[in-house]
């Protein structure tokens, strides 16, 4: 087979999907004409065998011999600022722990032991917590911020509201520890189904903004009560989802993006 037919490129909206011959998922950069010009003369490597395919973590091009997240992130930063990074012992940190996920929304610097840690703990609780809620943070290169944003997964009551939580999200300033701490901390209040209090998440986190959205009340008709969480019904046009958990339940929500222009006043 040519080499070229053994990786293919599709844009979907602003990503550039990259399909490596072998692999059970795709990769992922930002488009952009010349980010899909560097892509495209990039020559990935090629898994030939089982166990190297059960090893490929990083998409790797033979043509600039970097990491595929070296490519995007030296395109938006430049080589000589990674290279400086790296000699103070900095990484490339994959905010969701995706290493095919290669958009700048979830790339950011770490220090390597900090990102160790995070590969402990932080990531375990992220995935073991995800039949409650998906938490998933963002890099927002555009304004220079973070978020983080929380789809519930289960009926999670407000004691304050009285409603079921449907979504959270968060705005950060540019400062990636901070949100890292935070982030650990209410993904582990989460997973101990704690209480959720918005007026003490305000003194105790450090976002400078929040955005919730609750789980909209539906009358459903006999037939839909018998369907099993994550499933949609529609009402009016619009989908909503069934959320809870059963052990008839068809699908969990990993993630939902994150608000363009939404900026630190």
């Amino acid at each position: 087979m040519d080499k070229k037919e053994q990786v293919t490129l599709e844009v979907w909206n602003d990503k550039i999907s990259i399909n490596i011959m072998g692999m059970k998922k795709l990769a992922f950069v930002d488009h952009t004409p010349e980010m899909y010009d560097l892509i495209k003369n990039a020559r990935f490597r090629i898994p030939e065998t089982e166990e190297a395919k059960e090893n490929y973590k990083y998409p790797y091009s033979k043509e600039y011999k970097k990491a595929l997240h070296q490519i995007s992130f030296d395109y938006y930063f430049g080589e000589e600022l990674r290279k400086e990074a790296y000699s103070k012992d900095y990484i490339i940190e994959h905010l969701d722990n995706d290493g095919f996920n290669c958009s700048i929304s979830n790339l950011f610097l770490l220090k390597k032991i900090k990102n160790t840690y995070k590969g402990w703990n932080f990531d375990k609780v992220v995935d073991n917590s995800k039949h409650i809620a998906a938490l998933k943070i963002y890099h927002i290169l555009e304004n220079r911020t973070f978020q983080i944003t929380i789809a519930f997964n289960e009926l999670y009551h407000n004691d304050h509201t009285g409603k079921s939580l449907e979504t959270i999200r968060l705005l950060y300033p540019y400062n990636y520890e901070i949100v890292l701490q935070d982030a650990e901390q209410i993904i582990e209040s989460i997973s101990n189904r704690e209480n959720i209090n918005f007026e003490r998440w305000k003194e105790t986190y450090r976002f400078k903004g929040i955005r919730i959205n609750y789980v909209t009340e539906l009358q459903l008709t006999e037939e839909e009560e018998k369907q099993p969480p994550g499933s949609l019904v529609i009402r009016d046009g619009q989908y909503y989802f069934l959320v809870g958990k059963t052990d008839t339940a068809v699908g969990l929500i990993n993630s939902i993006p994150y608000d363009k222009n939404w900026n630190i006043e």
